[in-house]
């Protein structure tokens, strides 16, 4: 067991005891919205419960929530305020009275003519909204009489208040501090009630008047009063909490909090009153705050008897030699089906159960500039020749093994920052990273078009194989937490462009390596694009009308659509490294044609730049991505490439991991993510800066990955090969380490190695980078089989004797050192 495996069992351990221990009596994190939170964005007012995320509530949510009834407000003006925020968020036109309201009011629905409130409840002639009612002492005789018939038959949302006008005319007759004692009793005898704080008041802002008898000491005390009592007196006491920070830039006259916070709070109160009743107890949970966990699925439950019951049977016989059976898995192999299905429990219990914090994302500048620069110094501190190198200064292969680990691993790094900030909200951001993906699917395209033109091997092993390796997590996690196989989309998407190389390259085989190869690339991108945008021609409604599988068709049309030329740039490539590289090398003017690429390699990343920067928004650049992907994943191949010194070298720690980085995609949604995707998972204490979490998650989600990566590969390579004796193994999915992270065969070392059944072969479907790297410094011969390709000749002519515009480009780049 290696260390970093070693760490993340013992912070699972230790993070679970913790959270345990800190885990509410009830378990469902309802009393975090009473009782604690913290902004965690003073900008946007974004409120953070402790350890859970709350659902932004809309007017058909609180239909819903209400039904036919009615949400009741009772007391004074700062009660009076939340009235108005709730009837902000039923109808979005409320404009309150301009006169001072010192009288009941109420709010109908926004068409209480055609309403239907979800729960096929006409509301034309139902009771209205919400309803306040003026009553400062909570002394109204209708007041207790709702108050009484509430305790009876209990209202979804009702809200008191009561203590400024006690404090305000307390030498009035008001019966001071001792009446308002007796006011909070009758409260606490009515469950169902919730209580408002006495806002906390900013004396320099107040009027004289209230400056003289509204004493923010005697506020405090009154309020640690409510706060002493029983439990049943549910007193909103993070509401005193959202105004100690935010006063007093979020008041004008001292008393009376702006509509923006007060919008929070009353959000607070319907999460509170309303989860239960709203919040569907099914997949996906992106609310978590107040809500009802569903029991665990029955493949949950089969896979906890399977992983602590059968497996441990199983091996626990073969371990001690007295069970032999024909096609049983081995010791081996046994540990690691344990390992898959005890980590598949792990994620069900981090984003199935309230164990757990989860924090709500929020994108923050500077946090994502951090932890992008400090991805980029572990890369440059682990920058080092890559192994088996020579270090004869002839560079490693065109897109290599090592090269295209390293690039999957530092993209990977990026899009795990992207997703737990949520960077998607910034477009200068979002842009860039969708060219991330085409670069994986630029690597898709490059690497399986090598392999086939190479091996050859379109058989159904390599086909069963590679979609095998690609989805099994993403398949068991569908069942397991009963999400969509299409929620983990590069597994689909990775799969869907294999078959279609594999396609594409499989009709009329012999022309893979002659020119009429370039007509098959075409007419299979053509085919592609009018049957994704065009013709519709997805079955995704046959699967639902024959197997009850309801997959959108119009997402999954916007991710094969987005980079749908990407994947055949990748070919293109392959194609032309195959075909002429070497007659491109050996040509006198090479050194210049490097140059000249370079520099156009960085005038494309800085077009692009510029280009993603001036778009209106994310909506607008994505209409122009197919087109212009390709030029920064090209700038990007060429610069890598550019010199032997850069070729030769990676990062390790970027190799490491891009060869977990299908696991890493898959798994960051529930053991590194949470609430299914839109929450970030805590193993420590939510309280603290979110960067000390990042610390113990980052290596139980790295140390399960790698764990996860290996059990994959095992359990894939005996369903592929189950005799021990068997002279074939898995061919990886990857053929140059190309693949989307999604195809990562081979082990990656030899000690993982020996956990499978089977003993590969050397070259068994191109383990390495044998059948991936194109030398474009060593002389290879350029012999494909003996015959000798000839460059294009329009390439030979622009090399020879270039244009006017080309000598000129090639002088500013004189100096260049490759």
């Amino acid at each position: 067991m290696d260390r970093l495996t070693l760490a993340s069992l013992v912070l699972i351990v230790l993070s679970t005891l913790y959270s345990l221990h800190r885990l509410p009596a009830a378990g469902n994190r309802c009393s975090a919205l009473l009782e604690t939170g913290w902004w965690a964005d003073h900008k946007a007012l974004l409120w953070q419960p402790q350890g859970c995320t709350l659902k932004q509530y809309k007017s058909k949510d609180i239909q819903q929530c209400l039904g036919t009834t009615t949400a009741l407000f009772v007391g004074d003006s700062a009660v009076r305020s939340k009235f108005y925020a709730l009837a902000r968020a039923i109808d979005p036109k409320f404009v309150p009275p301009t006169e001072k309201a010192h009288q009941d009011m109420d709010v109908a629905w926004p068409d209480s003519h055609n309403t239907d409130d979800g729960n096929n409840h006409d509301t034309s002639t139902a009771a209205p909204a919400a309803r306040f009612l003026w009553d400062p002492y909570l002394n109204r005789s209708d007041t207790l009489d709702m108050l009484a018939n509430d305790a009876q038959r209990p209202l979804p949302v009702a809200l008191a208040g009561t203590g400024l006008w006690y404090l305000r005319n307390r030498n009035a007759g008001s019966g001071g501090i001792e009446a308002w004692r007796a006011a909070i009793g009758r409260l606490a005898e009515n469950t169902n009630v919730y209580v408002s704080p006495i806002p906390q008041v900013v004396p320099a802002l107040l009027s004289p008047e209230r400056r003289e008898t509204l004493d923010p000491e005697a506020i405090r005390l009154m309020n640690e009063y409510m706060a002493s009592q029983p439990a049943q007196l549910q007193v909103f006491e993070s509401w005193d909490r959202m105004a100690q920070s935010m006063l007093p830039a979020e008041t004008q006259d001292g008393l009376h909090y702006s509509d923006r916070l007060e919008d929070r709070a009353v959000n607070v109160l319907l999460n509170r009153a309303c989860n239960m009743e709203t919040v569907a107890a099914h997949a996906p949970f992106r609310t978590t705050c107040c809500i009802a966990y569903p029991r665990p699925p029955w493949m949950v439950v089969g896979a906890a008897l399977l992983t602590c019951g059968g497996l441990a049977a199983l091996l626990a016989a073969r371990m001690r030699g007295g069970l032999s059976v024909v096609g049983l898995p081995a010791v081996a192999t046994l540990r690691q089906m344990a390992a898959f299905g005890a980590i598949l429990l792990l994620m069900y219990i981090c984003d199935r159960t309230p164990v757990f914090d989860k924090l709500q994302k929020h994108f923050v500048a500077w946090e994502f500039w951090l932890l992008a620069g400090a991805t980029l110094a572990v890369g440059v501190a682990t920058w080092q020749k890559n192994p088996g190198s020579n270090g004869g200064g002839g560079g490693g292969g065109f897109l290599g093994r090592q090269q295209t680990d390293e690039w999957k691993g530092w993209m990977q790094l990026l899009i795990l920052v992207y997703h737990m900030l949520n960077a998607s909200t910034v477009a200068g951001i979002y842009n860039p990273v969708r060219v991330l993906v085409a670069m994986y699917l630029f690597m898709t395209g490059f690497g399986h078009c090598v392999f086939f033109c190479k091996k050859a091997d379109f058989g159904l092993r390599r086909l069963t194989a590679v979609l095998l390796r690609t989805n099994v997590l993403a398949v068991a996690l569908a069942y397991v937490m009963g999400t969509s196989y299409m929620d983990y989309y590069f597994a689909p998407l990775s799969s869907a462009w294999f078959l279609v190389v594999w396609l594409t390259m499989r009709v009329a085989p012999q022309t893979n390596r002659s020119r009429l190869v370039w007509i098959k690339i075409i007419a299979s991108a053509a085919i592609c694009k009018a049957a994704n945008d065009w013709l519709h021609l997805w079955p995704f409604a046959l699967l639902q009308r024959v197997f009850g599988v309801a997959w959108s068709q119009r997402e999954w049309e916007f991710r094969f659509g987005t980079d749908i030329f990407i994947v055949y740039v990748g070919m293109a490539a392959a194609v032309v490294m195959m075909q002429h590289g070497a007659q491109l090398q050996a040509h006198p003017r090479w050194p210049q044609i490097q140059r000249w690429a370079v520099l156009a390699s960085v005038a494309g990343l800085l077009w692009y730049a510029a280009f993603e920067l001036t778009r209106a928004d994310k909506f607008a650049y994505n209409a122009w991505h197919p087109y212009v992907s390709p030029i920064p994943v090209l700038a990007f191949v060429v610069l890598r490439n550019s010199s032997a010194y850069l070729r030769d070298r990676s990062s390790s720690a970027f190799r490491f991991v891009g060869l977990i980085s299908l696991e890493l995609f898959i798994a960051q949604f529930h053991l590194f993510l949470a609430a299914d995707t839109k929450a970030v998972l805590v193993l420590s204490d939510s309280r603290l800066w979110w960067i000390v979490n990042l610390a113990p998650v980052g290596v139980v989600f790295f140390g399960m990955c790698q764990l996860l990566a290996n059990a994959s590969s095992a359990i894939c390579a005996w369903l592929m090969a189950v005799r021990s004796d068997a002279k074939q193994t898995v061919p990886p999915a990857s053929a140059t380490g190309a693949m989307i992270p999604m195809a990562e065969l081979s082990r990656p070392t030899a000690q993982q190695q020996q956990s499978l059944d089977v003993q590969p072969q050397a070259n068994s479907a191109g383990s390495g980078s044998e059948h991936t790297a194109v030398n474009i410094d060593a002389d290879n011969g350029g012999n494909n089989n003996g015959q000798q390709i000839q460059i294009p000749a329009v390439l030979d002519r622009l090399a020879s004797n270039p244009p006017i515009a080309a000598r000129l480009f090639d002088n500013l780049a004189a100096r260049w050192a490759v």
